[in-house]
């Protein structure tokens, strides 16, 4: 049985949240990105970012049942934003072992998602800033398929 959270009415935009899921915009998640990759450098903490791209024949009601799944997966400190059309990306923090959270999360959601996705992420110490971060995971090569070939 799918686990669906009750239906929002649609926003309007407001420049903080996606008009289609209720996400964060891709402009906050950047600050908070930004803000939480200078924590980890002052504190000596690791951050992660977890990428996941929907296939493009993803269909609109697919692409909000993955939101959904998302949303119910992760943990109330983290931060999930659509950065773009089918593509999304959570903001890991306050973790000491941020590669265990990375992979939880991923396995979650490979749970749900029968139709299968893309996923990538990256993690930063502090020395690696947010135009980095954003580099390393706009590269295709470290994309990982949920679906085994």
């Amino acid at each position: 049985m799918e686990r669906i959270l009750p239906i929002k009415e649609p926003k309007t935009f407001d420049c903080y949240h996606d008009s289609l899921t209720h996400h964060y915009a891709a402009p906050v998640f950047y600050d908070a990105l930004k803000r939480e990759i200078s924590f980890a450098k002052r504190e000596g903490n690791l951050v992660g970012v977890v990428k996941f791209q929907l296939f493009e024949n993803a269909t609109e009601d697919q692409l909000l049942f993955f939101a959904n799944e998302l949303e119910l997966a992760i943990r109330q400190h983290d931060l999930i934003s659509r950065i773009a059309s089918k593509e999304f990306f959570v903001l890991l923090r306050f973790d000491s072992d941020i590669t265990s959270a990375c992979e939880a999360l991923v396995e979650r959601i490979k749970t749900v998602e029968k139709r299968g996705f893309l996923y990538a992420w990256v993690f930063s110490d502090g020395t690696k800033g947010l135009v980095e971060v954003l580099t390393e995971l706009d590269n295709p090569q470290i994309l990982k398929s949920s679906k085994q070939l």
